[in-house]
């Protein structure tokens, strides 16, 4: 890839850069200066401990918490330094970008702020709670095609007929800087870390992250994190770390690092730079989701645990180190973190279904919700069965889900619903 850079303030001039001299352009010097530029612009977001992640590796793990970040994300802060770094003719011509998420999101933001009209291209089938809060920052949406491909493809056309200027989703020297002060607030804020664990998509992240840190502290090791479902940049520069006769799954909630053709800026950074790569199954980002939620009272998207899932599926890897982990952005869908929760509590235990045996009398359902209410049990739904189930016409069977403290006392109910004569059993299916 050839792009054209310029900066007004003399870092960059009217030069092509390629994958080949990426790195004389992207700098700690031009990450530092992104830094000055973000402040008061974009939040500097908190490093906290999450002491259950600590006690699995023995070490210290520390999370940084982009989710708090303006619009969600930490995208807005390559979008304010791209957007800053814009010529006045180019602002008043408008930019145009591809998305279906956090990108558009901060792209539409700080044009807003800058007074810059911003076109943002989204597949088809984009969520319409994204679609709104990209429209609410101010920017004009336009729905177009299946896939990112074809949102490019139709964003080149508009950039011909419109004179737009394309503001990249990751593979762009300015996005890659500002993206890249992350690493310069994780540093500041917990010195003595051994380790980062950043997630990959395009790659305009780790590539920000790796020049940083690495001039900082030349030794740290840092570990880029892929789902299953798209490992493109494993298949490029990690071919070792691919599973052998691994399935891969249908669909993603890591969504944010699905994309199938990385930035080649950021994989010239990446083959420099980054240390390890490891490739994640889809449900230890579930699992992820859930227990920021219940352990650290994070709100994380999938793509924004790829850390931590990382951390719950090797352990071992990190065994005695000080960790830190970016959690990317916080824009989960509602519904689907809701379900997330309630799946995760059925795993650990915690919300089971009884079918239980009962008479079909006046009062007795009554003396059987007793039963669980005494033991401790909170019944979530409940729905009698008198005709589908094979039973006596004169009994009927109680479908209930009830929340427990975990399986033990799920099975300390069901006792006793056996001795109040109750015939019961858990479905596990």
């Amino acid at each position: 890839m050839v792009m054209m850079a310029r900066k007004k303030n003399g870092c960059f001039s009217d030069s092509l850069i390629t994958s080949e001299n990426v790195l004389e352009f992207v700098t700690k010097e031009g990450i530092d200066e992104a830094a000055n530029s973000l402040k008061g612009v974009c939040n500097y977001t908190p490093m906290i401990e999450a002491p259950w992640l600590s006690k699995s590796i023995n070490g210290k793990v520390y999370l940084k918490l982009e989710n708090l970040q303006i619009s969600g994300s930490f995208k807005v802060r390559g979008a304010y330094i791209k957007l800053n770094s814009l010529s006045d003719e180019e602002k008043q011509r408008g930019v145009i970008t591809i998305s279906a998420g956090n990108h558009a999101q901060g792209v539409a933001y700080h044009a807003q702020k800058l007074g810059i009209s911003a076109t943002i291209i989204m597949p088809e089938d984009t969520p319409i709670a994204k679609v709104e809060r990209t429209r609410n920052y101010g920017a004009s949406v336009i729905l177009h095609g299946t896939n990112m491909t074809e949102c490019r493809d139709f964003a080149l056309q508009l950039i011909k007929k419109h004179h737009y200027t394309m503001v990249h989703p990751f593979d762009d020297p300015f996005i890659i800087m500002g993206h890249g002060t992350v690493a310069l607030e994780m540093l500041k804020d917990v010195p003595d870390l051994d380790v980062l664990i950043v997630p990959i998509g395009g790659g305009g992240l780790a590539a920000g992250i790796c020049v940083a840190a690495k001039a900082i502290k030349p030794n740290i090791h840092i570990v880029g994190i892929q789902s299953a479902y798209c490992p493109a940049v494993a298949q490029l520069l990690f071919p070792n770390t691919l599973p052998a006769n691994s399935s891969v799954p249908i669909q993603t909630i890591a969504e944010g690092i699905a994309v199938k053709f990385p930035g080649e800026l950021n994989l010239a950074i990446l083959r420099e730079h980054l240390d390890d790569l490891l490739i994640v199954d889809e449900h230890y980002f579930e699992e992820a989701i859930e227990e920021l939620v219940v352990q650290s009272k994070v709100v994380s998207e999938g793509a924004g645990a790829a850390g931590v899932a990382a951390l719950i599926y090797a352990p071992e890897l990190f065994k005695e180190k000080n960790v830190g982990v970016i959690v990317g952005g916080g824009n989960i869908d509602s519904r689907l973190l809701s379900n997330i929760l309630l799946k995760g509590m059925v795993q650990h235990g915690r919300l089971v279904r009884f079918k239980i045996e009962i008479s079909d009398s006046p009062g007795i359902l009554g003396k059987l919700t007793q039963i669980i209410g005494r033991n401790g049990g909170n019944i979530f739904e409940i729905s009698h069965q008198r005709v589908f189930d094979h039973v006596g016409m004169k009994m009927a069977f109680v479908h209930a889900v009830v929340e427990t403290r975990n399986a033990i006392h799920a099975d300390e109910i069901s006792k006793a619903l056996f001795a109040g004569g109750f015939p019961a059993r858990i479905i596990e299916e």
